[in-house]
């Protein structure tokens, strides 16, 4: 079965890489937008380079977030889950999962969950919460909270 991440994870992700990258592009090519004149006084207006950097930044980011949109799900098979990027594709065994943190993960609404030698992962969640209901009923080896505490002690949960 195939399920797709929820559009709000999906936006709110993009939106802050966007603005962190905007952000470090527009710092280091400040003196393109703020170009003065001679005399030192009188910033010149605004001219197509500084409106087309706005327009090819623009057009970039709404073309890698559609094709994200369509090429981001996870795949629920009988022996393991997978999660799809693009081309990638991470396999993931049921009977490697040792913890799923159930109450942060509905509070969230995203799927936290260790692996083997206390290995976090943290996925986007997905509209209804199918990917941590399956987690719930697949995992044979999921323990409860004090014996992963007891287990591994040095992970922060």
């Amino acid at each position: 079965m195939v399920v797709k991440v929820a559009l709000w994870r999906i936006t709110w992700r993009y939106m802050l890489v966007f603005g962190i990258i905007f952000g470090i592009s527009f710092a280091t090519c400040l003196n393109v937008f703020f170009d003065f004149a001679p005399n030192g006084l009188v910033p010149y207006p605004f001219g197509v380079s500084q409106i087309l950097f706005f327009v090819i930044f623009g057009v970039i980011f709404i073309v890698a977030y559609i094709f994200a949109l369509f090429n981001f799900s996870y795949v629920i098979e009988d022996k393991y889950f997978a999660v799809r990027r693009f081309k990638k594709e991470i396999c993931y065994n049921y009977k490697n999962i040792e913890f799923i943190d159930i109450e942060t993960s509905r509070r969230k609404r995203q799927v936290i969950f260790y692996t083997k030698g206390a290995r976090m992962r943290y996925l986007l969640g997905d509209k209804d919460g199918v990917l941590l209901e399956a987690l719930i009923k697949k995992c044979p080896n999921v323990m409860s909270v004090e014996e992963f505490r007891t287990r591994h002690p040095e992970e922060r949960y």
